[in-house]
């Protein structure tokens, strides 16, 4: 499942144009940190994952269930 969320924050990423630092920043996490919750989109909180979803145009409820989709 991590592995399909992974997928759709890399596609989104590249889509939006977006880098790993400018995400950290707009999460407000450092980039050590951004860079552990990219390796395991389990661990995101449900805020961050909130405006993870807002900031990269995903659909929260495919990033929480990737699996149905």
């Amino acid at each position: 499942m991590n592995e399909k969320r992974r997928q759709v924050i890399r596609i989104a990423m590249s889509a939006m144009d977006i880098n790993k630092i400018r995400l950290a920043t707009a999460l407000d996490l450092s980039y050590p940190t951004m860079l552990k919750k990219l390796k395991s989109p389990d661990k995101f909180k449900i805020g961050q994952a909130e405006r993870l979803c807002d900031l990269l145009n995903i659909d929260l409820r495919e990033f929480v269930n990737p699996l149905n989709n």
